[in-house]
């Protein structure tokens, strides 16, 4: 049966047209509407690709609540696992948000690596339900 899958293959469809456009040459970007921090401002490309990133989310999101379940067996199955996914999850995000407000001007690439590839690890598990 494709439909228990069909969420995560749309999120990761959304995810990959969001990628394709935060990845656009800067020349493209347009003006700045949101200043950040100094080193960081969200264009009006950024906020173009923010709608489908968004909407990823919420689909990845979504379909890990419903399927709570399922990860929750595994976590009792891989304690020792899911404990490292889970820090290496919050280390990501961790990274993420502090090079944004901090001097780690290139650690942010290392967060969302880590953060995306402990989400993904989530969502393979739930997906298997």
């Amino acid at each position: 049966m494709a439909f228990p899958r069909r969420w995560f293959t749309w999120a990761l469809g959304l995810l990959a047209v969001s990628f394709c456009v935060f990845a656009l040459p800067s020349a493209v970007e347009g003006p700045v509407l949101v200043r950040i921090s100094p080193d960081h401002a969200i264009a009006v490309l950024d906020a173009v690709a923010i709608v489908p990133l968004v909407a990823a989310s919420v689909l990845l999101f979504g379909g890990l609540w419903v399927r709570r379940a399922r990860l929750r067996g595994v976590v009792r199955e891989h304690p020792d696992r899911s404990a490292g996914v889970s820090f290496m999850g919050g280390l990501g995000l961790g990274l993420l948000i502090a090079s944004v407000y901090s001097g780690f001007s290139g650690w942010w690439a290392v967060g969302a690596i880590v953060f995306t590839l402990s989400v993904a690890a989530a969502a393979v598990c739930a997906s298997r339900a």
